[in-house]
């Protein structure tokens, strides 16, 4: 079980906070549920289709869209992998890679 904690004076997170006293594991980041579900290392499983997308950015989801061929879920999808892996990162509707 995960709770995101809440600040510690504030009623509304009186739930998450009692979850984590009772062993709930703390998430701070989408590599906490990776980690849980052994798959840590997202980016070293698929080298292979990442220096293409991240050679594409800074871009929008549909601008890859166009670009690739890949289909919006794939894109999506791919992103978000990027994104947990440290590789890329949103803001605006861009995607823009990360040193």
């Amino acid at each position: 079980m995960f709770a995101v904690p809440g600040e510690i004076t504030s009623a509304l997170s009186a739930g998450a906070n009692a979850l984590l006293r009772l062993g709930a594991t703390p998430l701070t980041a989408a590599g906490d549920v990776l980690e849980s579900l052994g798959t840590r290392a997202v980016a070293a499983c698929r080298a292979g289709w990442r220096q293409p997308l991240l050679d594409l950015l800074p871009a929008t989801a549909d601008e890859l869209v166009r670009k690739t061929g890949l289909s919006a879920g794939e894109v999506t999808a791919a992103l978000a992998e990027l994104d947990v892996a440290g590789l890329a990162k949103e803001g605006d509707g861009i995607y823009r890679r990360l040193a």
